[in-house]
């Protein structure tokens, strides 16, 4: 949801027309002026009429953000992929993936799989170098764009009168612990499989075999907890990344209510339980001196804010993306922190000593910005050129967008 409100806020600045967005709620967009429609059966591969009726009136399908390219969480995620394009091809929709990532794909039928839907395409923005080296290799029609994610993109300025229970607990917790703040964040992720069937229709055997390795991150994360406390007076925020209500053995705040009962009796190690807006959840992000975190978009939420990051990275994704960013040495290997988790709370004690760093952040973000709304408006060009060659009436510059 970040990464689409950055390009949505982006977009809106672009083009005059109105864009019609498939999310869950209204308050996923940014107040621009868009229609949301809900999502239809079998991941909106049988949208609502509502949907079909924005398909039939659009020149362009922007496919938001996100990692649709794999091959390690399911070979079914690509079969639905590609006949969700064919479909709006055949509505004659001019298909964009903006700010997308991709990989690993490991087996020959992923990477089959990977350019046939990269052949539907028009545009393929490639958010990290990783991503754009492995889709070059495909050799598909596509036209390829190097971009970074779509986080870096106008839309995330903080509020300026936070109201939700978390400030209230921080500000309580900071009259008698004067140390750095930092977010932590921990995700489910031992879970993955190269079969063809998601884990959402697997889950009994996915819970089993992420059982021992997440016991064994957790027990790393209390660690690193502890040292931040004792040796910092770290006061840790523990923030969970996924929406409450969806499906509550995949939400964050399963595993981060784990690591409380660990400090139980710790008021500076406060869970945040608040269902937060994506503003709210940005002044959030801003106010820490560190964040780290397991879900990429938690690290990325905070380099948008200028905040200093680790990211524990569990796949090729993350040290790409860091890597692209010219900051490598802030991707720390997953399993690296399980077998040893005082190296992270070594370099996060070297982080918060480096009083250079978030301006160093803040020219990094700036650069991915200016880089990323040049790319996006030639991505958008290429489109709408190749739509009225196709025999499109509507202006390049303003094409209806969904």
């Amino acid at each position: 949801m970040l990464s689409r409100w950055g390009i949505l806020s982006a977009v809106a600045m672009m083009t005059k027309r109105p864009i019609d967005v498939f999310c869950s709620r209204q308050s996923h967009l940014p107040p621009i002026p868009a229609t949301s429609i809900p999502y239809g059966p079998v991941y909106n591969l049988f949208p609502p009429l509502s949907g079909w009726r924005s398909l039939a009136k659009a020149d362009v399908a922007l496919w938001t953000g996100g990692l649709d390219l794999q091959d390690d969480s399911s070979l079914a995620k690509l079969c639905h992929t590609w006949l969700v394009f064919f479909i709006y091809r055949l509505l004659g929709l001019k298909i964009v993936c903006v700010c997308q990532g991709a990989g690993p794909l490991e087996s020959r039928v992923g990477r089959f799989l990977a350019r046939a839907v990269l052949n539907q395409t028009k545009v393929f923005m490639a958010r990290d170098k990783g991503t754009f080296d492995l889709v070059f290799s495909l050799r598909s029609r596509a036209k390829l764009i190097r971009s970074h994610d779509g986080i870096f993109l106008p839309g995330f300025e903080p509020l300026q009168h936070p109201t939700s229970k978390v400030f209230a607990d921080l500000e309580k917790a900071s009259k008698e612990h004067r140390g750095p703040l930092i977010a932590i964040n921990m995700r489910l992720w031992f879970h993955f499989t190269g079969g063809f069937l998601p884990y959402q229709f697997a889950k009994a055997s996915f819970r089993e075999r992420a059982d021992e390795r997440m016991s064994a991150f957790a027990d790393a994360f209390v660690t690193l907890i502890g040292r931040l406390r004792a040796e910092m007076d770290a006061r840790v925020v523990l923030v969970s990344m996924y929406e409450p209500g969806i499906e509550e053995w995949e939400d964050d705040a399963t595993w981060l209510g784990r690591l409380k009962a660990s400090f139980a009796n710790d008021p500076a190690v406060i869970l945040c339980e608040d269902d937060l807006s994506i503003p709210e959840f940005t002044t959030l992000m801003n106010g820490f001196d560190l964040v780290i975190g397991t879900r990429l978009h938690s690290t990325l939420a905070a380099l948008r804010q200028g905040v200093r990051a680790i990211h524990l990275s569990y796949t090729l994704k993350g040290k790409d993306i860091f890597d692209s960013l010219g900051l490598a040495e802030f991707a720390f290997d997953l399993n690296g922190f399980i077998e040893a988790p005082e190296a992270v709370f070594e370099l996060a004690r070297a982080t918060i000593d480096q009083e250079e760093l978030p301006a160093r952040i803040a020219a990094i973000t700036a650069n991915a910005i200016a880089e990323n709304l040049q790319v996006l408006d030639q991505a958008l060009a290429e489109a709408c050129t190749a739509k009225m060659a196709s025999g499109g009436q509507r202006s390049p510059g303003n094409p209806r967008s969904s």
